[in-house]
């Protein structure tokens, strides 16, 4: 039996050839072509089971079909946490786009230009970046004017897709409130590369100072008994913590078990993430990010870029908060 071509589509359902080749390149929206008349096409294509040449379509349209992932020197090689569950998402919705995924594991000891010329030698039509605005790898694919989407930082000069974090701190904070606590601090993560961290902490600044009188401290260091450390090292001793992950809000919590403090007794945690966690432990109260519908729009808005598709520059999930054992 013969290949079904893309004439015998277009004969089934009723349009021009070149109709279903604007719909099959995902152009329908951008032309204004009828729902009615994409469902056809998509009809058709299932029923004669067609399945266009890729070969061919990426040398008549110069493209590949692949997406490119760059993560820095710290974002792989981890199994669990933020950067897995972040990565696991990705590779979902690139599968789900029918795209091809070549991921770039960046070393620290590679300068930006390297890494940047090893996503731009033409193997990719477009690249995606996690949680990096000020990785200088950002303004660079900007300046050369590859098409790139940042995925989960709302401080980047790239088209992103990120959280509302500010309001995850506010909701955050309103439990606490709610709950009794009255001294809450925040736990921060000192990045040089992310902006959106440092937004959560303008925003606990300004809720706590709302709905505490006075502004909250913050500490801006690493996990577990360091962090633990400098909270209590403060005056007076906070009695709830907002941590900007569910990895702190976590190292923190055993470090407090350890010492023999009650949580949440003597200390709140709330983290950021509603992240999986391995083997039995307490729930953390946590601000619940939507990762998969993160990378799905941050998928979407790539493909759209890469096709001429005009579409907006920021796009700002919501969140809510899942309370838990820590509260």
């Amino acid at each position: 039996m013969a290949r079904p071509t893309r004439r015998d589509v277009a004969e089934l359902a009723g349009v021009a050839p070149s109709t279903v080749s604007l719909i099959l390149n995902n152009r329908s929206e951008e032309l204004g072509i009828a729902a009615a008349t994409r469902q056809r096409v998509e009809e058709a294509v299932r029923t004669l089971g067609y399945y266009p040449n890729r070969h061919i379509h990426a040398v008549l349209s110069g493209r590949t079909g692949n997406i490119g992932l760059y993560l820095r020197h710290d974002q792989w090689g981890t199994t669990f946490g933020y950067w897995a569950a972040m990565r696991g998402a990705v590779e979902r919705a690139v599968s789900e786009a029918d795209l091809g995924l070549l991921v770039h594991c960046g070393r620290q000891d590679i300068p930006t230009e390297e890494a940047f010329a090893r996503q731009a030698g033409g193997v990719v039509d477009g690249v995606l970046i996690l949680n990096s605005a000020a990785d200088p790898i950002a303004p660079r694919l900007l300046e050369t004017g590859m098409q790139a989407v940042e995925i989960g930082d709302s401080a980047s000069p790239l088209p992103y897709v990120a959280i509302d974090g500010a309001d995850g701190v506010r909701q955050a904070l309103e439990h606490l409130h709610a709950r009794g606590y009255r001294r809450p601090c925040f736990v921060n993560f000192p990045s040089s590369y992310e902006g959106s961290h440092g937004q959560r902490r303008e925003a606990f600044w300004r809720e706590s100072g709302r709905l505490f009188g006075t502004p909250g401290p913050y500490v801006d260091t690493f996990i577990g008994e360091e962090a633990l450390d400098a909270l209590l090292s403060q005056n007076p001793v906070p009695d709830c913590a907002v941590c900007v992950s569910d990895e702190h809000a976590y190292a923190l919590l055993a470090s407090a078990v350890r010492r023999g403090m009650r949580v949440p007794e003597d200390l709140a945690i709330t983290g950021f993430d509603c992240l999986p966690t391995l083997g039995p432990v307490p729930l953390t109260t946590s601000v619940r990010t939507p990762l998969q519908d993160l990378a799905n729009a941050g998928v979407d808005k790539l493909r759209r870029l890469i096709a001429g598709i005009r579409t907006e520059h920021a796009t700002v999930l919501p969140v809510s908060l899942r309370v838990g054992d820590t509260t």
